[in-house]
């Protein structure tokens, strides 16, 4: 079984996001698996274009973490993000980088050596849940990859994670 660290998130190097960036992303995903009373490890599988089960490790939250996460559908928002971003850089080794409202997806993924600029590779869609059936997760891949047919123009394939928290689990597709 492979291993997925959050807090590779926060190193602010392998994955292209901040420190503070990370931190909160990571954070986020930490504060839902919490919620569900989920050890400091946990098993999540991930089923779909990416299949493999992974020994998941959140970070440890406390009061001020909870605080600076009470609005549920942000932190299941920035959790999943944070999972996925994980997910994506232990699998292929992409550092990300934010898109922007419109493109129909979260991140552009890719590869950035040393004096060359980032280059797009992968166009990732995000979504999360804190509790979800099957059912209403393998929608919700459809909906979001069906979401990145926006930018299809551009040339890159796209891929969609769905994170649920309560079991928990990652759904992926690629288009």
């Amino acid at each position: 079984m492979k291993k997925l660290d959050l807090k590779t998130l926060e190193d602010g190097h392998s994955t292209g996001l901040s420190v503070r960036y990370g931190g909160f992303l990571a954070e986020s995903a930490s504060v839902c698996l919490n919620h569900h009373a989920h050890p400091l490890d946990v098993v999540i599988p991930v089923e779909g274009s990416i299949s493999e089960s992974y020994l998941l490790s959140r970070l440890m939250v406390d009061e001020s973490s909870k605080n600076s996460l009470n609005d549920e559908q942000e932190a299941i928002e920035y959790g999943a993000m944070g999972v996925a971003v994980a997910l994506i850089y232990h699998c292929h080794g992409f550092k990300v980088s934010r898109s922007w409202k419109g493109t129909g997806f979260d991140f552009w993924c890719g590869e950035e050596k040393e004096g060359y600029p980032f280059e797009n590779k992968l166009r990732l869609e995000v979504s999360g849940k804190m509790k979800g059936t099957d059912g209403e997760l393998k929608y919700r891949l459809n909906e979001k990859l069906g979401q990145t047919t926006r930018s299809a123009d551009m040339g890159l394939p796209a891929c969609a994670i769905i994170v649920e928290f309560s079991t928990p689990k990652t759904l992926t597709g690629e288009i």
